[in-house]
């Protein structure tokens, strides 16, 4: 599509890991995970796209984003989650990346 349509995407790949102190069971770490993918479908747009990448992240491809509002989209997200989730004893990370060729 970036190449066909000259837009420009944005790979976000989000993480999230447990806290080095901490000791969460298999089912707590799938519900945590299951209100990520939640959070993400509800925050993102329609054009946009989000898959699991690994057993702890999520791959979301943006479509034509401004990249100053990246951030600001991650906060909605992990406001979501924290909303439906709770604080698990999980840390949110994320990383961005651009797909376009400079």
């Amino acid at each position: 599509m970036e190449k066909r349509y000259k837009c420009h995407c944005y790979l976000v790949m989000v993480t999230l890991e447990t806290e080095a102190d901490s000791v969460l069971n298999i089912e707590d770490i799938e519900y945590a995970l299951e209100c990520m993918e939640q959070a993400i479908r509800q925050k993102i747009r329609k054009v946009d796209v989000c898959t699991r990448y690994s057993s702890m992240q999520y791959l979301i491809i943006l479509f034509e984003p401004d990249e100053k509002t990246i951030p600001n989209i991650m906060e909605r997200i992990f406001s979501q989650y924290r909303e439906q989730c709770g604080k698990k004893k999980l840390l949110l990370n994320y990383e961005y990346m651009s797909m376009t060729e400079k």
